[in-house]
């Protein structure tokens, strides 16, 4: 199904996996008699998703991942090498805190193989409660009892703007230069989106963004188009500087934490401690 769904032909997606176009066909086909619905439709000599298809991708997806990495555990196995640890993360944690620290794990335990799945905030959870990764890094503390869950550091709200933006020649700056700025924010269904118009509405602010985004990548993109500044957490912020763009503490608040999340009632090995350990450390540590 992967395969068909990027080369957009079964005989392709045959040739790619090694198998013969027929037994690709009946292997679908009988996929599709098991599901009860079509997966593909045919448009313009290419097969696309349906929409029953569609939604059906991310469990695959996650399903091969699954497979994949029983795979790499029995070579591992097979050549001695037991030492692995899968990490889930959200991307903002992936480009900012986790590439240090998981260079320090590997060094401070050589051999280990460390294999990250990215995804937003509920796929991490899922990923934990369903025992697919070891440990997992999101933002905001999540509801019910699904998972174990420990706060690694509290999360700040920060300004990300270009050089020459008029605000930074501002040694300080607060929610009112948000409230008259061409803003840039995170979509209020994220945590950050979330706390910053929270915070706004606590200090009786009106603002209207600029633009709505659903990443802080996207957000980083736009401040360098010079579509506006934006407002994010600190670990993106931090990462925006390596970028070019300039980062200004804008508010502390308490209701963004950095936690960490694991499938319940699995106890801690010593590498899965020291990284978070580490990443503890280290966003507390966070210069904004």
């Amino acid at each position: 199904m992967k395969a068909v769904h990027t080369l957009g032909t079964v005989t392709a997606a045959a040739e790619a996996v090694g198998m013969s176009q027929p037994a690709a066909s009946a292997m679908l086909r009988h996929m599709e008699d098991r599901l009860g619905f079509d997966l593909f439709t045919r448009e313009r000599r290419r097969l696309t998703l349906t929409r029953n298809g569609q939604a059906m991708l991310p469990e695959v997806l996650n399903a091969l991942a699954g497979l994949e990495a029983v795979d790499r555990l029995s070579q591992d196995l097979k050549r001695g090498l037991t030492s692995r640890l899968v990490v889930g993360t959200v991307s903002t944690a992936a480009i900012s805190l986790l590439p240090s620290a998981i260079e320090w794990i590997q060094a401070r335990h050589p051999g280990m193989t460390v294999l990250l799945r990215a995804g937003n905030a509920l796929d991490i959870i899922d990923m934990a409660a369903d025992q697919r990764i070891d440990v997992g890094v999101i933002l905001g503390a999540p509801m019910g009892d699904r998972v174990g869950t420990k706060l690694l550091a509290p999360l700040s709200l920060c300004c990300v703007m270009r050089p020459d933006h008029p605000l930074a020649r501002k040694k300080k700056l607060g929610l009112a230069d948000m409230a008259a700025a061409r803003l840039i924010v995170l979509s209020p269904h994220l945590r950050v989106g979330e706390s910053f118009s929270r915070a706004m509405k606590h200090a009786g602010l009106d603002f209207t963004p600029s633009i709505e985004v659903m990443q802080s990548s996207a957000a980083c993109a736009l401040v360098e188009a010079n579509a506006g500044i934006a407002v994010l957490e600190n670990l993106s912020a931090v990462h925006a500087q390596r970028c070019g763009l300039i980062a200004k503490p804008l508010l502390a608040v308490d209701d963004l934490p950095l936690c960490a999340v694991w499938p319940k009632n699995r106890s801690f090995n010593t590498p899965t401690e020291d990284l978070l350990a580490r990443l503890a450390t280290d966003a507390i540590n966070l210069p904004l």
